[in-house]
């Protein structure tokens, strides 16, 4: 349009200038130029209405043109079913287009957020899509940067359409009766079971629509649709509480364990996900479901009982076959414990170093790296002649020196790298057994060739003890030994208070006959004075939360791990109290929790919130670069919202 309205105007003053040719050369040569003057003008002006009646055919041609894109741009918007909304500075609508008209929202000269207050982080610059729902269709809005325009496109038919593909989506269960095989029941408990725990189950299926097939006698594999699944969810798998109930009205010991994968069409991947999460559920003790969709994390239902202990010993004997194969093709056995090693975590590695020597294998423990709890330290300096006879003490350096790829690393009571004395160590090694009495993780960080983990045990000596009578004769535990063994066993269990079971004390009269003296033990467990008023001072910073729980936290001192799990042992047999928290300080400036419960609050789950572990009625968990004050912080949400889990489901949510 400018271009040709510069030519229209170039000829024009082109014209003109002839003119002024003419009219200079008549007045300068004497020269009579009236006639061609007169003829110059008629011609300019013929010249001058042409350029102009064909200027006014070309904005005639534009404005059709541009009636025609205006039309053609409003019917692409209604078939894209888009709209568009422009606003001022103080977010009032100044502009809806035809797109709102239709569907009656007529909002012009209103505030955006009093319409869709949902938009206010959008409008604030903290993103420039969102999905809202305005009158049961779905819409995509799109904010234009540095503009006042939004966007709106209908997507309610692809919304829909990915609703009804994920209501569609396979999920893959199984579900295992715990304990069913390893019972010996007579014929009455089996007519029990079957009528009142193994029928309402499927029962319970059958009412959803979930398609079931019987594996073996402990175990059934469960197919549905998410849109399936996610009822059953929402019924929060109520069935786990029908089936505990009517096992203890029947006294019998059965509860059931499931597994749920989602996220994937790969039906073999979904099977080996779903066989993983139940091993993963009985790993933890069972009586709980893990649900677990692809990329994200697992979810636990349940686990509000304490893990049962197994009756039958064929576990612990394949077990200990297994142990023996891989360490007989070892070049060496290292084995790592846990940081701040207490009297278990020692116990449990010299018995693993005992079983290993008597295969005539080299064996190195790691205790001069990642610490030892003072009180177990000063039993080991006490013992230290007979220990270092036997035993060959190195740190993480050494350990490195000594790998090579054919190393067996043990890992005992504990299965986390992030916790290990030999994490970097772990990093290399190929060959890796896992032997451990805590609640396993959904997230490991080691991969393990054999793992072990055996929740309904009262520590991990208790477990590697025994291994014993399936190893050679030749084995010999000094009573120094037998002791630690026993001290460790003494203080996880609160002097046999807590998880004890007849296995717990079978291997107790088994440390017996190697020399263990309880009232050697009970003595070694005994606080120094210092220590007792270090005790005294966490109990004493103790606050009631809610009713029911003493949270203590410590914010001057250090304290030992033993010294906290003490103070919070104390606390929690107090009057009315089913459960404790104890938060201090370190010798390593690092923050420990120490978790205690009665068995009606499940510790365990607390802590795993805040990357720690443990058991349903004991746990812990220790943090570097934090404080005392942000980790009390952190406990008292963590509580409130499994507080208002356990006010809002039938089954705890972990």
């Amino acid at each position: 349009m400018k271009r040709r309205t510069f030519i229209t105007f170039l000829g024009l003053f082109t014209s003109i200038g002839v003119i002024l040719a003419l009219f200079v050369l008549g007045v300068l040569f004497n020269q009579d130029v009236t006639l061609s003057a007169v003829i110059s003008c008629i011609f300019i002006a013929v010249i001058a209405f042409i350029l102009y009646s064909i200027e006014l055919v070309r904005n005639d041609s534009n404005k059709e043109i541009e009636d025609s894109l205006e039309l053609s741009y409003k019917e692409v918007l209604n078939h894209g079913d888009i709209g568009i909304i422009t606003y001022n500075e103080n977010f009032e609508i100044t502009f809806m287009s035809d797109f709102f008209e239709k569907r009656n929202m007529e909002h012009i000269g209103e505030k955006i957020l009093n319409w869709l207050p949902e938009l206010q982080d959008m409008l604030a610059n903290e993103g420039n899509i969102q999905t809202v729902i305005i009158n049961d269709e779905k819409f995509l809005i799109r904010k234009i940067a540095n503009a006042f325009v939004l966007i709106f496109k209908n997507i309610t038919a692809e919304y829909d359409l990915d609703k009804r593909l994920d209501d569609e989506a396979i999920v893959l269960g199984l579900l295992n009766y715990d304990n069913y095989d390893e019972l010996s029941m007579s014929e009455d408990e089996l007519s029990y079971i079957n009528a009142n725990i193994k029928v309402p189950v499927i029962d319970y299926f059958k009412s959803f629509g979930v398609l079931y097939k019987t594996l073996k006698n402990n175990r059934l594999l469960l197919i549905m649709h998410e849109e399936t699944f996610s009822k059953i969810r929402n019924d929060r798998f109520s069935i786990l509480n029908k089936v505990r109930k009517v096992a203890k009205e029947g006294n019998v010991d059965v509860t059931i364990s499931m597994a749920f994968a989602s996220g994937n069409n790969d039906l073999d991947e979904l099977d080996e996900n779903v066989e993983s999460l139940i091993e993963l559920a009985q790993t933890r003790g069972g009586d709980q479901v893990v649900v677990k969709e692809a990329g994200n994390d697992a979810t636990f239902y349940g686990g509000t009982t304490e893990a049962r202990e197994k009756q039958s010993k064929t576990k612990v004997r394949v077990t200990a076959n297994a142990l023996k194969d891989l360490i007989e093709k070892s070049s060496n056995v290292i084995i790592v414990g846990h940081r701040d090693m207490d009297a278990d975590c020692i116990g449990s590695a010299m018995c693993v170093a005992n079983i290993s020597m008597s295969l005539d294998k080299k064996t190195y423990i790691i205790t001069r790296s990642g610490g030892i709890d003072p009180m177990i330290n000063e039993v080991m300096i006490k013992y230290s002649k007979q220990l270092e006879e036997k035993h060959t003490f190195i740190s993480e350096t050494d350990a490195l020196d000594l790998y090579n790829e054919d190393s067996l690393v043990v890992m005992v009571d504990h299965h986390s790298a992030g916790q290990s004395n030999g994490s970097n160590l772990l990093k290399l090694a190929k060959r890796i057994i896992i032997i451990d009495h805590h609640r396993r993780k959904a997230d490991l960080d080691v991969v393990a060739m054999m793992m072990y983990i055996e929740a309904a045990a009262s520590s991990a000596t208790e477990i590697t003890v025994e291994f014993l009578p399936y190893f050679s004769k030749n084995i010999e535990i000094v009573p120094e030994e037998a002791n630690i063994m026993y001290l460790g066993i003494l203080i996880d269990t609160d002097h046999f208070r807590m998880r004890t079971g007849s296995r717990t004390f079978d291997v107790a009269k088994q440390l017996r006959r190697y020399g263990a003296d309880p009232m050697v033990c009970d003595d070694l467990a005994q606080d120094s004075y210092p220590a007792l008023l270090q005790r005294s001072k966490i109990i004493n910073s103790g606050k009631i939360y809610g009713s029911k729980i003493i949270v203590a936290p410590t914010y001057e001192g250090q304290f030992s791990r033993t010294t906290a799990s003490q103070a919070c042992d104390i606390l929690v047999k107090s009057k009315g109290i089913e459960a404790a928290f104890v938060i201090c300080n370190n010798e390593k400036d690092e923050v420990i929790v120490s978790a205690r419960s009665k068995g009606k609050i499940n510790v365990q789950v607390i802590m795993e919130k805040m990357h720690g572990g443990g058991h349903m009625t004991a746990a812990g968990m220790q943090v570097a670069d934090s404080s005392v004050g942000k980790i009390e912080n952190e406990l008292l949400k963590v509580l409130d919202e499994y507080f208002e889990g356990e006010r809002n489901e039938s089954n705890t949510v972990n």
